[in-house]
């Protein structure tokens, strides 16, 4: 889903838009519609928010929509996705639904909840490219500065980040093959080694 986000959105929108568009590709019905409840918009620091959702309707790939009537009490967003593609994302809905909730998780972990938009999203692309059988994992540095929206700078000071509070353990460039290879933490080791449907394939 990752994958399909960096090739989706444009450059310009930003981490946090990105990782409300997790939850949106995720939690779509099978037509692209969205019912996102107060709940979810509070664990993800966004119900006073609206730019991440101006970024996504600004690059078309979303639209909000009018509140049904009467309104539920629950439901606080109504949108419909605009991008056909998304729907198409292995796997089913149930499992989607599944991945929506530990990305919801990763992301709200004490660990990684006060960190930046870019840093929890860069912390959540290790987790999904690891191996979960060595927490590990490697990955082209252009396509993970893609994936999370980045650049090279920047990626940098994200993964020093994640080091200094313990999400991951270590991380290098190499400079022959342009990947970055990182061992995590703890945290993310726990997280990734559950056998969790919207894992992407680690280039290495």
């Amino acid at each position: 889903m990752l994958s399909y986000l960096a090739a989706a959105l444009p450059p310009e929108v930003g981490a946090d838009a990105r990782l409300l568009a997790v939850q949106c590709a995720l939690r779509a019905t099978s037509s692209g519609q969205l019912m996102i409840p107060a709940g979810l918009l509070r664990a993800m620091r966004m119900a006073q928010r609206p730019s991440p959702w101006q970024a996504l309707e600004k690059s078309g790939w979303l639209i909000r929509l009018p509140l049904p009537h009467p309104p539920t009490g629950i439901c606080q967003i109504s949108a419909q996705l605009l991008d056909a593609t998304v729907l198409t994302q292995a796997p089913g809905r149930a499992g989607r639904t599944q991945a929506a909730h530990a990305a919801l998780r990763l992301t709200s972990h004490p660990a990684l909840r006060e960190l930046s938009a870019s840093e929890q999203l860069v912390g959540l692309t290790l987790a999904t490219h690891s191996c979960s059988n060595t927490v590990k994992g490697v990955i082209e540095a252009e396509r993970i500065g893609r994936v999370c929206a980045v650049p090279a700078d920047g990626l940098a000071v994200a993964l020093d980040r994640l080091v200094a509070t313990q999400v991951a353990r270590s991380w290098s460039y190499d400079l022959g093959s342009e990947d970055i290879a990182w061992s995590l933490g703890h945290v993310l080791a726990d997280w990734s080694s559950r056998p969790l449907p919207h894992r992407d394939v680690p280039s290495g």
